[in-house]
């Protein structure tokens, strides 16, 4: 089996998912992206930056257990099960809703150089 057989079972899996627990006033899951448009890099000229919010399709927050709550884990930590259409990186915005959150840890499920699937730890800003 392919990667790409596996990355097309996981986005069906995960649309699945939204299906059953999801409802049609349900938010979206976006992944708020900045780029630096203009200005420099100084208090006189300070840069200029844009954002985007390019959704994820399919998306699923977990909670995490609550025995595993620790120094890397705390309290509100959700996980994001993402597929590999849209990279994400530790240090990026998700948005859902009026929510925020910070990703802590990607969790790129990548056994060769294909990502499969994101699990990444978000915390709320």
């Amino acid at each position: 089996m392919s990667s790409l057989d596996i990355q097309t079972k996981i986005k069906k899996g995960l649309a699945r998912a939204v299906k059953k627990t999801g409802s049609r006033q349900s938010q979206k899951v976006y992944l708020v992206s900045k780029a630096k448009t203009g200005g420099g890099n100084s208090p006189s000229n300070p840069p200029i930056f844009t954002s985007q919010d390019i959704l994820l399709l399919d998306a699923v927050f977990i909670s995490y257990d609550k025995k595993l709550l620790g120094e890397t884990i705390r309290a509100g930590d959700r996980q994001l099960v993402s597929n590999s259409d849209v990279e994400i990186k530790a240090g990026d915005t998700i948005r859902q809703g009026s929510a925020n959150y910070l990703v802590v840890d990607t969790g790129v499920t990548a056994p060769t150089s294909d990502v499969l699937f994101y699990k990444a730890q978000v915390r709320l800003q």
